[in-house]
């Protein structure tokens, strides 16, 4: 009977280590589940944060004003300005106001239009040339292709070297 005793509480033992050892490794099953759980809960919270983020901005975006306007452009190389523009347009956007009276020519790419050429001027690559787009002598980040116009607007084209 003594015999059996042992037996019995060594497998006891046995058993119970067993269960400890399967208890833990659900446990770090179960953590690596949280975790798992817990980064697509985070992205699905980033994903709806975004969308949030583009609809307000497309809510609040400038919008292009309707009917006839008047806009100035002037064309600076070198710190001069080589051209003053007056265009009267019902374009929308600046690029079709541009475009109406042929100052710009360019590409398109994945990031917009790139203008490549300003009133028959045409950068070159390998001086790291560019055209800037100010408004009222103030950085634009907006392409010219989204760039809503309104009555009365000014806006440079610049000739930078640089990037």
């Amino acid at each position: 009977m003594g015999g059996n005793s042992k037996r019995n509480s060594n497998s006891n033992r046995n058993s119970n280590s067993n269960s400890v050892s399967s208890s833990d490794s659900n446990g770090n099953r179960n953590s690596k589940s949280n975790s798992k759980v817990k980064i697509i809960i985070a992205c699905v919270v980033l994903a709806a944060v975004v969308v949030g983020m583009y609809f307000v901005y497309k809510e609040f975006m400038p919008k292009p004003q309707d009917g006839s306007k008047n806009i100035t452009i002037e064309v600076i190389i070198e710190d001069d300005v080589v051209r003053t523009v007056e265009i009267s347009t019902d374009a929308e956007y600046l690029r079709e106001a541009l475009d109406e009276v042929s100052l710009i020519e360019g590409s398109e790419s994945e990031y917009g239009f790139f203008i490549t050429t300003v009133n028959g001027r045409t950068v070159d690559d390998s001086k790291q040339e560019w055209w800037m787009i100010t408004k009222n002598g103030e950085t634009h980040m907006i392409g010219v292709s989204e760039t809503p116009i309104a009555d009365g607007e000014k806006y440079e084209l610049t000739l930078v070297v640089g990037y």
